[in-house]
């Protein structure tokens, strides 16, 4: 029996929406909408201090939702699935943004952990790649955060590190185009985070399959490999690899371009163009913190996973 499910993510730069129609299993998914609108949560929200969630910030992300609703609205949909990430976990005034996008769009949204997250991530990303590896890491380098799934021999590790393109940016390009100081401190930073999040690399079998998912990872697989928006689709992108050498030299271009002229470059969403610089240094650093020379590339991620766990009958860590 097919079914119309929706799933939403409340992120630190995003929030993005997911229709699908599904049969009784996961192999059965196929994608009727997919959309993401810039609301920029992480905006003027200070890690070191009272860690709020900005009025402006609040109320671009409740009409975001409320946008989303009206989609929903337009099939028949049996479920809506939403969950907040990145910065609304350390926001002191989180569980008043979720009330509020409660009250006004009537969708409930659920907080979930960097850890769920990660396991939710993998869950949607590897689906459709059709890959069994023996040892895999799937990153999803976010707004906020970046959370690691690792794979090997049956056991799993999750870590969520506090790496997001957004907080990146703000904490240390403060300039446009950022300082060489900047760029440099930036990814010592990086590297610091990486270090101290375990596990240690050294433990990782040779060889292992790592996959990319995020903004930042899909916009770079976009730019890299020519494709154009219209096209930027799960069938288009999932299995894209990208090379790190490719990166570095698209960072080596965009590193010393303002903000203004990030955005005119082909294969990128304007909306993005101001945390391409920090996104794309940390997903380089990953990748060398990895001993990885590529990654594949997944569009699929967090909002598949949400729906997986749904039609699989996983309960959620609250229910």
């Amino acid at each position: 029996m097919e079914k119309h499910l929706a799933s939403i993510d409340v992120g630190s730069h995003t929030a993005r929406l997911l229709i699908v129609r599904a049969s009784g299993d996961t192999g059965g998914m196929r994608q009727l909408v997919r959309k993401r609108v810039y609301i920029r949560l992480a905006e003027g929200f200070d890690t070191s201090r009272n860690k709020i969630i900005q009025p402006e910030a609040m109320d671009r992300a409740l009409d975001a939702v409320w946008g989303f609703s009206r989609d929903v609205g337009r099939f028949d949909v049996s479920e809506i699935r939403a969950v907040a990430t990145g910065v609304v976990r350390e926001a002191t005034n989180g569980k008043e943004f979720l009330d509020r996008i409660l009250e006004r769009t009537g969708v409930r949204v659920r907080l979930i952990s960097g850890a769920e997250e990660a396991l939710l991530t993998a869950k949607g990303a590897l689906h459709p790649l059709k890959l069994p590896p023996d040892a895999f890491l799937v990153f999803d380098l976010g707004g906020g955060s970046t959370e690691f799934f690792f794979g090997s021999a049956g056991a799993t590790t999750v870590r969520s590190v506090p790496l997001g393109a957004v907080i990146l940016k703000t904490q240390y390009l403060k300039s446009d185009p950022p300082k060489s100081s900047e760029v440099d401190a930036l990814s010592k930073h990086v590297d610091r985070c990486l270090e101290e999040s375990k596990p240690e690399v050294s433990t990782f079998p040779n060889g292992f399959f790592v996959v990319g998912t995020g903004g930042t990872v899909t916009t770079l697989a976009a730019m890299i490999h020519d494709v154009p928006p219209e096209e930027i689709t799960p069938e288009r992108m999932n299995g894209l690899v990208l090379g790190r050498q490719e990166i570095e030299t698209l960072f080596g271009e965009i590193r010393n371009l303002s903000v203004e002229q990030i955005g005119k470059l082909p294969g990128l969403d304007e909306g993005r163009a101001d945390v391409m610089v920090a996104g794309s240094l940390a997903a380089i650093r990953i990748l060398h913190f990895c001993g990885a020379h590529h990654m594949t590339v997944s569009l699929s991620d967090l909002l598949e996973g949400i729906v997986i766990k749904h039609l699989t009958g996983e309960r959620n860590d609250s229910e």
